[in-house]
């Protein structure tokens, strides 16, 4: 028998042809010709959407028990305490504007309401049940506090004003701290709201 370099290739030269018979066949076969559509009833009909399951209803289907617990209390705690217009409060607002302070107070009170409402309706694992709605109404309250002390912005206390010499830098802490208070706020309102 002859035992050449013949011998030695000829199965080295088959492994290729023989790897992509398997891949082939592992993916599906040889790519499809393009061919005639399909008579099927469902080729030739255009796709439709799918029937509604359930009737419609002024809450989407998705809002769970908790969520709805949460909407329900900052609506109510909106309604008792209307006029949280907190775009009132710009950045270039006097230190004695008494709208950005009404806005800043509503916005305080709404969201210590809303806490009330929701601790009350389950006091032992409101926390729990919940956290987000809470975390976040105790930030818009810690940031209407220090609007309120040391500096008296906007009116939201009885303290005297700053002397003149300190006006403008009062100001502009009040601007950054009602800022800051803001996007407590808008965070807030991400937790409450549908």
């Amino acid at each position: 028998m002859f035992s050449g370099p013949g011998r030695t290739y000829g199965p080295l030269l088959l492994l290729p042809a023989v790897a992509a018979a398997a891949l082939l066949s592992a993916c599906g076969g040889a790519p499809a010709e393009p061919s005639a559509p399909s008579a099927s009833p469902s080729a030739s009909r255009p796709s439709s959407p799918a029937p509604p399951s359930a009737p419609a209803s002024s809450e989407p289907p998705t809002t769970s028990p908790l969520a709805r617990d949460i909407q329900a209390a900052f609506r109510a705690a909106t309604k008792a305490h209307p006029g949280a217009a907190l775009d009132t409060c710009t950045t270039d607002a006097p230190l004695d504007d008494a709208d950005c302070g009404a806005a800043l107070t509503a916005a305080g009170k709404v969201a210590a309401d809303t806490e009330r409402r929701l601790r009350q309706k389950d006091p032992e694992n409101a926390d729990l049940l919940y956290g987000a709605a809470l975390t976040t109404a105790g930030a818009v309250q810690d940031g209407l506090a220090r609007l309120r002390h040391p500096i008296p912005c906007y009116g939201l206390s009885e303290a005297p004003q700053p002397p003149p010499p300190l006006h403008a830098e009062a100001e502009s802490i009040c601007a950054e701290a009602a800022d800051l208070t803001r996007s407590e706020w808008g965070i807030f309102l991400s937790t409450v709201e549908p």
